[in-house]
């Protein structure tokens, strides 16, 4: 048994809340407890994100800060999990001495192995293979308020989008066996949960892998059968893989939210093609029309990227139009930064 106060900094996405919330659970069948006061932990872990570099560099600082607490509070180990860690596993061992231990984004399951070894002075170095599961069966400790709760129904991505790193650090794509999201979906609602909000890198293709198609449908009637669950709520759903029997179920079952989170990234056919996207503006167009005439009251956010290596003023103006014409209920841009890689530390105070 560990029995240390911890505290866990979860930054990033909310596939990586649902990767905290099963260390939690770890930690407290080993006798842990919780803080939210630096001050007052003994083992700190940082679960990181390097999806774009603000992520990677609000990463790093807040293991820098933290470090601090070795001195001006009761910390014995500060440990760092997560995608940069995966990314950057060689990096952030050399150049941030403040660390006792890296953990890989597929290595979560081994969290109390690894605070066992960097208490012991042993600066551990755990990662795994992407592109396979360990057990999603593990209970979580819910972070979200007991209402609602993310359900991570697969891992990685086989999508290869030019600006994104996600694959070459998640790996390829694995879908949850569906009997495992049932079992972890009775369990939240158990607890109370309500409302499931299902998260992948790319929820549209789940279980394309195990059962060779598509099963996303199959899976919301299943998870629609349970009691206690009133409402499902899906995110990132790809353009191009939403079809016809996805749209279906979700007029015909009540419990599912009637909202899409749909990436599209951009409107100009020339930018989607140099971001390796898979649909152009008339499929983008096309979809959207479908969605809003089989299901009037649907809610639509996207994501779109704007400063793309090459993008122009008539690029970005035609994706301004775009969003004016379709007029999404919800709606975030990315600003890419066009800068050279650094060392890890260079920009970060001490």
């Amino acid at each position: 048994m560990l029995n240390k106060k911890v505290m866990i900094v979860s930054l990033g996405c909310d596939k990586n809340l649902v990767d905290t919330e099963k260390m939690l659970g770890i930690l407290a069948d080993e006798g842990c407890t919780f803080t939210d006061d630096e001050a007052q932990a003994q083992v700190i872990i940082v679960n990181t994100c390097c999806f774009i570099g603000d992520a990677k560099e609000e990463s790093i600082q807040n293991i820098l800060d933290l470090a601090r607490f070795k001195t001006e509070g009761k910390l014995e180990a500060l440990i760092a999990t997560g995608c940069l860690s995966q990314r950057y596993q060689d990096e952030m061992l050399e150049e941030l001495p403040e660390l006792d231990g890296i953990l890989g984004i597929s290595a979560w399951h081994t969290i109390a192995d690894v605070v066992r070894e960097a208490l012991e002075g042993k600066r551990p170095r755990n990662l795994m293979s992407t592109g396979v599961l360990n057990s999603h069966t593990t209970k979580r400790l819910l972070t979200t308020g007991g209402h609602y709760a993310y359900l991570k129904i697969a891992e990685g991505c086989n999508k290869r989008c030019t600006y994104c790193v996600i694959p070459s650090v998640r790996g390829a794509y694995v879908s949850v066996p569906m009997e495992e999201l049932e079992k972890e979906a009775r369990e939240l609602a158990a607890e109370g949960v309500k409302e499931l909000i299902l998260v992948a890198q790319e929820t549209t293709v789940y279980g394309i892998d195990l059962y060779k198609k598509k099963m996303l449908p199959e899976l919301l009637h299943r998870l629609c059968a349970i009691p206690g669950i009133v409402w499902i709520r899906l995110l990132y759903c790809y353009p191009e893989e939403i079809t016809p029997e996805l749209v279906q179920v979700m007029k015909e079952e009540k419990k599912i939210c009637h909202y899409l989170d749909m990436p599209i990234q951009h409107s100009s056919d020339r930018i989607l093609k140099k971001m390796g996207r898979r649909t152009n503006r008339k499929e983008l167009l096309d979809k959207i029309e479908m969605l809003r005439t089989e299901i009037p009251d649907i809610v639509l956010r996207t994501t779109l990227i704007t400063g793309f290596p090459g993008e122009t003023q008539e690029d970005f103006e035609e994706m301004l139009s775009f969003v004016d014409m379709v007029g999404f209920e919800r709606l975030v841009f990315f600003h890419i930064h066009q800068r050279k890689e650094h060392r890890l530390r260079d920009g970060r105070s001490d």
